[in-house]
C-alpha cells in the first residue's frame, strides 16, 4: 500500500499545476447615456472600458444585453496586465419611442465575475412610429387608446387599468384631468413628462362606491397642463360591475338563482337581405329563488334590445327580443355578443351569440 502511494504521489508531482488568478479590473466607465436622439437616426453605439490591474492576463468570457434591442461586441483577445478592454453596445431605437434604461452584463475571467453596465437615453419617435404606437393625438400628448376595458369586476373589488402617453412637444408637460370621483381615481407617473418621454396614467376603480350593476362607463378628460382651457382628450374607462358573492355561504349560493340562456347561439344562417333582423332568446332561472336581471346589452352599435325582463321567477324563463341592423355588418361570417347581467352568484354574466354569414 505504501509503495503504491509513493508512486501516485510522484506522478502527481510531475503533472503541471494550473492556477487562475482572480481578475482585478478597474472600470473607467460603468454606465453610458446616449442622451436624446431621433429614431430616424437609426441605431446608436456607445462603449465602456476597463483596465486590467491584476498581475495576470484576463479575458471577457461573454457579454449579454438585457433585451434584443441591444447588440454588443467586446475585446476578444487576452487582456494583459495594464491593458484596456472595450465593450461596445448598439441600441436599435426603431419602434421604441421614449426613455429607455437597459443593462449589459459582462462576465470577466475564468471565474466569470459579473459586472452590470447601465445604458440609457431618450428616443424622439418618428411620425410613423408615433401613429402606430400612440395613434391618438391629444395636442402635446399622444395616447395609446381612448378606451380602456376593465372587464368584469365584482362589487367591492378594486381594479387598476393603465394608459401610456407620449410627450410629442418640445417642452416638459404636467398633465391635469377632470372626471375623477369616489368611484374612479386618476394619477400619472411621472407627474411631469420631459420632451420625447412617456408616462403612465393609472385609473383606479373603487366599485364599492358604484351603485349600478352591469356595464358602466367613466369619462376622464386629460389636459397637457394644469388649468388649460379648451377641450381635453377624452378617455372612457369601461367595466361590468357584478354582484359580489364572496361573503355568501355555500347554502346561500346553492339556494340562489341560476341563469342560463336558451339558446346560447342565435343562428341567422346565410343573410342576403338588407335592413334589420329580429332575434330572441330566453333567460332561464334554474335556481331556487327569483333572479334579478340587471342589464341586457351589446357593445356592438348595430344591436338594439327591444324587450327584456327585470326579474325571472325560480324555475321559469322569460324572453329577450331585439334587432340586428344587418346593413352595418361587414360581408362574411359574423359573431356578435349580447351580454346578460343577473344576480346569479356563480355566473353573473351570461352571453348569447348572434351568428351568421352575410352575403
Amino acid at each position: 500500500m505504501g509503495r503504491h502511494w509513493n508512486v501516485l504521489t510522484a506522478v502527481l508531482l510531475l503533472l503541471p499545476v494550473w492556477t487562475s488568478a482572480r481578475a482585478d479590473i478597474v472600470w473607467l466607465e460603468k454606465e453610458y447615456n446616449f442622451g436624446t436622439f431621433k429614431e430616424a437616426s437609426g441605431p446608436v453605439t456607445g462603449r465602456v472600458r476597463f483596465v486590467n490591474k491584476g498581475p495576470e492576463a484576463t479575458f471577457i468570457s461573454r457579454v449579454r444585453p438585457s433585451c434584443g434591442c441591444t447588440g454588443a461586441s467586446y475585446t476578444e483577445k487576452m487582456i494583459e496586465p495594464g491593458d484596456t478592454a472595450v465593450v461596445e453596445f448598439t441600441y436599435n431605437p426603431i419602434g421604441r419611442p421614449g426613455k429607455f434604461d437597459k443593462t449589459v452584463k459582462v462576465y470577466v475571467g475564468s471565474e466569470n465575475k459579473l459586472y452590470v453596465i447601465r445604458i440609457a437615453g431618450t428616443v424622439i419617435g418618428s411620425e410613423s412610429t408615433l401613429e402606430s404606437v400612440f395613434p391618438h393625438n391629444g395636442g402635446d400628448l399622444r395616447f395609446e387608446t381612448s378606451r380602456l376595458l376593465a372587464g368584469e369586476v365584482r362589487r367591492g373589488s378594486p381594479r387598476h387599468v393603465y394608459l401610456n402617453v407620449y410627450n410629442q412637444s418640445a417642452d416638459t408637460v404636467t398633465p391635469s384631468w377632470s372626471g375623477a370621483s369616489d368611484v374612479i381615481a386618476v394619477d400619472v407617473a411621472p407627474k411631469s413628462i420631459p420632451p420625447g418621454e412617456t408616462a403612465t396614467f393609472s385609473f383606479f376603480l373603487q366599485t364599492v362606491n358604484e351603485k349600478r350593476n352591469g356595464p358602466v362607463e367613466y369619462h376622464v378628460g386629460i389636459y397637457p397642463a394644469p388649468g388649460q382651457k379648451g377641450d381635453p382628450f377624452g378617455v372612457d374607462v369601461n367595466a361590468v360591475v357584478v354582484a359580489d358573492s364572496s361573503a355568501m355561504s355555500a347554502e346561500q349560493i346553492d339556494n340562489g338563482p341560476r341563469a342560463y340562456l336558451v339558446p346560447e347561439f342565435v343562428d341567422f344562417g346565410d343573410v342576403d337581405k338588407k335592413g334589420s333582423l329580429s332575434f330572441s332568446f330566453d333567460i332561464l332561472n334554474d335556481g331556487r329563488t327569483d333572479m334579478k336581471v340587471d342589464k341586457v346589452y351589446s357593445t356592438n352599435e348595430f344591436v338594439k334590445i327591444d324587450r327584456r325582463p327585470k326579474k325571472v321567477k325560480a324555475g321559469r324563463q322569460s324572453t329577450v327580443e331585439g334587432k340586428l341592423d344587418i346593413d352595418g355588418i361587414p360581408v362574411g361570417p359574423f359573431r356578435i355578443k349580447v351580454d346578460v347581467v343577473t344576480d346569479d352568484p356563480l355566473h353573473p354574466v351570461r352571453t348569447a351569440n348572434l351568428v351568421g354569414d352575410r352575403k
